[in-house]
């Protein structure tokens, strides 16, 4: 299966579909060819199915791996995909070994580990230098490599601009909770020397309303004690007449 060069996040997997011809048994050549045909019709769990069925025939067979690779990858489970893949390198034919590499480098894309399946594009290329797809999915991959890590870089730029634009808007609420406890500090001090200053001014009205008071009591006193005194004099006696 050749690649779309028009959609550039696309990974060619080889799809290369070995037919085994050198086995006498008709019933294993059956499984095989109908293995092909529903991998074709991208049926993949019955091609599977037909692949493991006829692998009990032939455990060892690199080509058969291949096979099971293959449906494995497009059945998107990666990591028993790659161990099939890995068998197949065992082949002979270096064609098979080129492309079991090829697609293990695939298997490593999928799964996220970009640096390592270019180790695998590169292996695929030394054993088949006119690999096309090969040296595509390398340039493909590093600058996808490339790509995340400024995409990293200006995340980790954001987020420290983020950070400071945080830290400085919690520095200036401080400062104006610093300065509003500071205010209701000051007013608290102004309040306590108003209130200190109307109980003097209280203390002093009320010693002038006591002077008041007592003078004006003094007062009373001295004038009832005039009274007393005048109720109390002897009044004079009148001149007795002479007798003549």
């Amino acid at each position: 299966m050749k690649k779309n060069n028009s959609k550039l996040s696309y990974i060619a997997i080889s799809g290369m579909l070995v037919f085994l011809i050198n086995i006498s048994e008709a019933s294993f050549r059956s499984k095989i060819n109908k293995g092909n045909s529903y991998f074709k019709d991208e049926q993949y769990d019955k091609a599977l199915e037909l692949y493991r069925d006829a692998q009990i025939s032939a455990p060892e067979r690199p080509e058969l791996h291949f096979n099971l690779g293959d449906g494995l990858y497009k059945a998107e489970n990666y990591e028993e995909a790659m161990q099939e893949f890995q068998k197949a390198t065992y082949s002979k034919d270096i064609s098979i070994q080129s492309k079991s590499y090829y697609n293990i480098g695939n298997c490593l894309y999928k799964s996220g580990k970009l640096p390592e399946s270019i180790i695998y594009y590169k292996k695929a290329l030394e054993l088949n230098p006119k690999d096309n797809d090969a040296k595509y999915n390398i340039e493909f991959v590093q600058k996808k490599i490339k790509d995340n890590m400024d995409k990293n870089k200006q995340q980790g730029q954001q987020q420290k601009q983020n950070q400071q634009k945080d830290q400085q808007q919690k520095d200036k609420d401080k400062q104006q909770q610093d300065k509003k406890e500071k205010g209701d500090k000051n007013k608290d001090k102004k309040d306590e020397k108003q209130q200190a200053e109307e109980q003097d001014k209280k203390k002093k009205e009320m010693s002038k309303e006591d002077a008041e008071r007592i003078l004006e009591s003094m007062k009373d006193q001295e004038k009832k004690g005039m009274e007393k005194k005048q109720k109390m004099a002897v009044p004079n006696m009148p001149v007795p007449a002479e007798d003549w």
